[in-house]
């Protein structure tokens, strides 16, 4: 790595950067999964305010290694468009590299959107059955609570309403 042009040394120290946040982020993500398996409220509230603050750094990052190329690639009078594998052309020697620096990046990007994918599936799961089930809930209590009025009509109480009239 010593005697790695500057303009590679940059881009792999950033690359670096990227993979490490995307690395933290799928873990916490993994977490999140459990967590919302397992109801654990403040763990879910924990793990998304730490999602929050590593999607930030994840997208400095991304800025970051965004500005390093878009300044190699334009140095180079480069007018292909910004892409990782238009530095095979300005650097053969480090073409393996740079193929696996891009194929770890899609990779990433790949897993961070289903790890994403998964925890949005889960919390509308969630929210769906809760949904169901207080519905039920409150439907049974209000089956159970009917009462008829005087005219033949049916009006439900909730429980300790019937205490509150008669007191």
């Amino acid at each position: 790595m010593n005697n790695m042009p500057k303009e590679i040394q940059a881009i792999s120290e950033k690359v670096e950067l990227l993979h490490e946040s995307s690395s933290r982020m799928i873990d916490v993500m993994e977490r999140q999964i459990d967590a919302i398996i397992s109801s654990n409220t403040n763990q879910i509230e924990e793990l998304a305010n730490l999602h929050s603050t590593l999607t930030i750094r994840y997208t400095e990052n991304e800025q970051e290694f965004i500005e390093e190329l878009s300044a190699i690639l334009s140095s180079s009078q480069e007018t292909k468009g910004l892409k990782l594998i238009a530095l095979k052309e300005l650097f053969p020697a480090y073409t393996k590299q740079i193929e696996y620096w891009q194929t770890l990046l899609q990779e990433n990007v790949a897993r961070l959107q289903q790890k994403h994918n998964q925890v949005v599936e889960l919390l509308e799961f969630a929210m769906n059955n809760n949904a169901r089930m207080l519905d039920k809930l409150y439907s049974k209590s209000s089956e159970k609570n009917k009462h008829y009025g005087p005219t033949g009509s049916t009006h439900s109480m909730m429980p300790g309403m019937a205490l509150n009239h008669k007191a």
